[in-house]
């Protein structure tokens, strides 16, 4: 199985294969899946990513990113967040070059610069 570990919310399902990647190549395991990167929309969806955030012990990204406008971070589909999480002092954009979201093990959220690699999640 390819996405062995998941949780299930609503009519979304999230699930991770433990590996780390960049943004990009995140986005494009997932949508080879059939699904895309996590967009939490309600502290419900935000939790389970926690849960398997921490028993990865990884940080994971997100889908949405301000690569449109620096300091406004909207979904994929060009929509406003209507929900976020953010840890203390962030987005902060630290470095300037911090465009993309991740989700820590304690379900806070980080601007994070894009490049870097993190934990596969996928939403289906």
């Amino acid at each position: 199985m390819l996405f062995p570990n998941g949780r299930s919310v609503g009519e979304k399902i999230f699930k991770t294969v433990g590996s780390e990647k960049t943004f990009q190549d995140a986005q494009q395991i997932c949508t080879q899946a059939g699904g895309q990167l996590p967009s939490p929309r309600s502290a419900a969806e935000n939790e389970a990513l926690t849960q398997l955030a921490t028993v990865q012990n990884k940080a994971a990204f997100l889908s949405m990113s301000d690569t449109r406008k620096e300091g406004t971070f909207i979904y994929p589909t060009g929509e406003p967040l209507v929900y976020s999480n953010w840890a203390p002092q962030e987005p902060n954009n630290d470095g300037g070059s911090e465009n993309c979201v991740e989700i820590f093990p304690n379900g806070k959220w980080n601007d994070k610069v894009c490049g870097e690699q993190r934990l596969v999640i996928c939403e289906f």
